[in-house]
């Protein structure tokens, strides 16, 4: 995961856990001051073990705990599922479903709609539901009608909280996917493109191999702007992106970095490779002439910037050879 990825999920899981904090050493006034009642030292201890999981949980790197997406899944989860087994042992010790502390079966479930994937929402209520189950059933005095009716509540609660994770993350798709992508093209904004570029370049330096990048800049795309307006330049971006994508490979990323700036990045392409796509992006939308330049990893550098650049010197200077030509006929 990346260093920002961490820092939110880091944030999403210690919020949570603050929470949950909040609702179980509310148990402790109950327990202190039922302190006659039986069982109370064994309930003190089972809140104090989960406590110290907080602890470890919130002390941990961040390299450590987030280091994959499913490992801070995990471990939140095993966190959950830690306390849906300290309300359903307190409560047991505590008269079953008559217990005060039972109603906090429910705060696991809504932590995890929060933070988890759906699937492990799903879980979490599954267990709990079992929980709240044995709970009842095992109490002596169990009774069917109250059981059926509290197992029903959590799966109603449970219910409601996969629909809500499962709408969280379509939002978060949705608003990952808008903040990425050009509006106009459907390409990648800067930012999006940045990203696959980070991706790109962890994936040649741990298998030591090669990208390019390919830019291409529209000549006389001004021109179009001043002379048949906007509109009709913006329809020529859009013809241009839905042509040279049928010349570009599926996971190879097409960026719109500004006005009628593009750029391609070609995973595992060397120099030559690269010049043979921009001759089929030439030739897929021809007639309109652009000048391109192509950068490759790591030969003309190794940053975003210093790719950027080399290709784009090159794009200047292909530019000023058309504007020649041109000026010679």
């Amino acid at each position: 995961m990346q260093q920002e990825q961490r820092e939110r999920a880091r944030a999403n899981t210690l919020g949570g856990l603050a929470c949950s904090l909040i609702a179980y050493v509310l148990t402790v006034p109950y327990i202190v001051a039922t302190w006659e009642r039986p069982n109370r030292s064994l309930m003190l201890a089972a809140l104090c073990a989960v406590l110290v999981e907080i602890a470890v949980i919130s002390v941990l790197p961040l390299r450590v705990v987030f280091k994959t997406s499913l490992r801070a899944q995990l471990i939140a989860a095993a966190w959950s599922l830690s306390c849906v087994t300290l309300v359903a042992f307190n409560a047991s010790l505590d008269g079953g479903l008559d217990s005060p502390l039972t109603p906090l079966m429910f705060v696991p479930v809504v932590f995890a709609s929060l933070v988890y994937e759906t699937w492990l929402v799903a879980i979490v209520g599954a267990v709990g539901l079992g929980a709240a189950a044995a709970v009842g059933l095992l109490d002596g005095d169990a009774r069917w009608t109250e059981t059926f009716v509290f197992c029903g509540a959590v799966a109603v609660v449970s219910g409601t909280c996969v629909w809500q994770a499962t709408m969280a993350r379509r939002r978060r798709e949705e608003l990952a996917m808008i903040s990425r992508t050009d509006p106009l093209t459907g390409c990648l904004n800067r930012r999006g493109f940045a990203e696959q570029f980070e991706a790109a370049r962890e994936r040649a330096r741990r298998t030591r191999g090669t990208f390019a990048l390919i830019e291409f800049d529209i000549d006389d795309f001004k021109r179009v702007n001043d002379v048949y307006g906007h509109e009709t330049g913006d329809r020529l971006l859009v013809q241009l992106v839905r042509r040279m994508r049928q010349v570009v490979r599926t996971a190879d990323p097409i960026g719109r970095l500004g006005g009628d700036e593009f750029m391609v990045l070609a995973d595992g392409a060397d120099r030559p490779g690269a010049e043979r796509l921009a001759q089929r992006i030439r030739s897929a939308i021809a007639p309109q002439v652009i000048s391109v330049g192509i950068s490759v990893f790591p030969e003309d550098g190794e940053s975003f910037d210093a790719l950027y650049r080399a290709a784009d010197r090159r794009v200047y200077r292909e530019k000023q050879e058309h504007q020649t030509a041109a000026r010679e006929r």
